[in-house]
């Protein structure tokens, strides 16, 4: 049977993944990739834990797929215009429009730019000056404590600078720990010589060497929002577009999209019980592009749904969540070989209940324990 025409926009992990599930699920059509940032796929999670190491870690390293060996055509530049065409897709941004019958966005996020004359860290651009403006003495000042901020501050403290870190919330990583492990990065904190100013908007009149915003990130859907031939897109709370089990994008009123799918950090899924799993987890990642690709190749889709994971590395730790953090409930703290575990838990804490998370520090084995615990055995339909 003859290969069908895919493009994808973007070239990140959601893109790199989606483009070698087709190929080893044997689509040998035509497959266009537009790479704005025309580098080989590259791990973004590095680029803060890694500072001032290897932090360009290609993808292809870990065997996730080599877009030079994969038969895709590169377009090394964003696209600017995408619209419905008959029969699929007209994607502008080459030297000539290329139609593909589905089209697939995987744009990822842009970093938070409000502060004037802060740096932000998202591309290995962004980390190259950080690395060479971060040197020992120098005055940093981190705004956001969440996951990017905490890293950066690591780091920089670990090179010898003088650290501050402002965070508006009252919270260490608020949105994601809802003020559970304060104390723990608090005393991280303290003994890395990093001051803390929680609850505090960043507004101070002594100049540092180096500005960071680290406030966050948003989905990069300029290019659905710019092209005005698309229908109205249905946006989860966080301004991501919103698909099925099968990557599918939904219009406001309910209705998929024919040809247009959307994966990664852009797209938030829609689960069969009216939920929302959040995109832009690795696990997540992994297991979107893999639905997706087995709904456009009609082949074997994925028994699970995976938890999502966040792994970092700060203050000479080793640390992962999986699962979601409930609003309320106190964690069950436990010391393993190396490090603890924090667990979070429904039903009564006295007996055990069902795991809803688990925080593993320097905790390898408890964490894989965790993944499997967590794993939901729903259908890919």
């Amino acid at each position: 049977m003859e290969g069908m025409a895919v493009g994808i926009i973007g070239a990140g992990l959601a893109g790199l993944r989606m483009a070698a599930e087709l190929r080893e699920r044997g689509e040998s059509g035509a497959i266009t990739v537009w790479d704005a940032e025309g580098r080989a796929p590259y791990d973004r999670p590095p680029l803060s834990k890694e500072l001032f190491g290897q932090f360009i870690h290609p993808l292809s390293a870990d065997g996730l797929g080599d877009i030079a060996e994969l038969g895709v055509a590169v377009v090394p530049r964003a696209a600017s215009a995408i619209r419905p065409a008959e029969g699929g897709w007209r994607v502008d941004g080459a030297d000539s429009p290329v139609f593909v019958e589905h089209l697939v966005i995987a744009t990822g996020a842009a970093p938070r730019a409000t502060i004037p004359g802060a740096r932000v860290l998202y591309t290995a651009d962004d980390a190259a000056v950080l690395r060479e403006l971060i040197v020992p003495g120098a005055k940093v000042h981190i705004v956001g404590a969440g996951w990017i901020g905490t890293e950066i501050a690591s780091a920089a403290a670990g090179r010898g600078a003088a650290v501050e870190v402002w965070e508006a919330t009252a919270h260490i990583l608020e949105r994601t720990f809802h003020g559970a492990v304060d104390s723990l990065w608090k005393e991280w904190f303290a003994a890395a010589g990093v001051a803390l100013h929680l609850g505090e908007m960043y507004e101070t009149t002594d100049r540092p060497d180096v500005l960071v915003q680290a406030t966050g990130a948003r989905p990069n859907l300029t290019l659905v929002t710019a092209s005005p031939d698309i229908p109205a897109c249905e946006l989860s709370a966080r301004g991501a577009l919103v698909t099925d089990l099968h990557g599918r994008v939904y219009t406001t009123a309910g209705h998929p999209i024919a040809g247009l799918y959307a994966v990664g950090d852009c797209a938030d899924v829609r689960l069969p019980d009216g939920s929302m799993m959040v995109g832009g987890h690795w696990t997540g990642v992994l297991g979107n592009t893999a639905r997706a690709a087995a709904a456009l190749t009609g082949t074997q889709r994925p028994r699970f749904l995976d938890p999502p994971e966040v792994f970092s590395t700060q203050f000479g730790h080793e640390i992962a969540l999986v699962g979601v953090i409930p609003d309320i409930r106190e964690p069950r703290r436990a010391d393993t070989q190396a490090g603890f575990t924090l667990r979070w838990e429904s039903g009564q804490q006295e007996s055990g209940g069902t795991l809803q998370a688990l925080l593993a520090v320097d905790s390898p084995r408890e964490l894989s324990r965790a993944r499997r615990e967590l794993r939901r055995a729903l259908g890919a339909n």
